[in-house]
């Protein structure tokens, strides 16, 4: 063999050892593949749902959904009998604010009725008891039977994830940590 022929063989074989990653991830991609830490827990509301108008407190103030100061907000949906497991859960979700840390100011909590018990989420700042959700979010959020049901709307205004009952709040904080930064 002739070394310009063996030199042609080695820039190949170089040429491939660098191409292949590309070609592999390339093939990855188009097939839909996508790795697990990348996904999110919430099911993603295809395409996403604009909330409008404004919704009122119970106190009878206004509350945008769409915010100048880039708040998420995160809904969540008490069934009209909650237990102890469901104050359980909702003390959770006011721990799950406070585990931000230096972010737990751009998550707010809105709740679609006014807390059955003092809890975490009763002395937290940043939450707030609406009078009634809109409709598209109620068409669009399980309804809450005997656990939690949560959105999640982005500062923009639109709805983004939705959760289901008994949604493991670990996972929903892992969604979160992703989105605030």
């Amino acid at each position: 063999m002739t070394d310009a022929r063996k030199g042609r063989r080695m820039l190949v074989l170089i040429a491939l050892v660098f191409a292949a990653p590309i070609l592999i991830a390339s093939l990855l991609a188009f097939s839909g593949w996508m790795p697990a830490g990348r996904r999110n827990y919430g099911e993603l509301v295809d395409p996403p749902q604009r909330l409008e108008p404004a919704a009122s407190t119970v106190a009878g103030n206004a509350f945008e959904w769409a915010t100048p100061q880039w708040h998420w907000t995160l809904v969540v949906a008490i069934p009209e009998r909650c237990d102890d497991p469901c104050r359980v859960r909702l003390d959770q979700v006011g721990n799950l604010r406070i585990s931000l840390g230096r972010h737990a100011g751009k998550l707010r909590i809105a709740t679609n009725r006014a807390l059955p018990a003092p809890g975490v989420l009763s002395s937290a700042a940043g939450v707030y008891h609406l009078a009634q959700l809109p409709q598209a979010l109620r068409d669009r959020l399980p309804p809450a039977q005997g656990d939690l049901t949560m959105a999640l709307v982005d500062p923009g205004g639109y709805l983004m994830l939705r959760y289901p009952e008994h949604a493991d709040l670990k996972q929903v904080r892992k969604d979160l940590g992703k989105l605030i930064r």
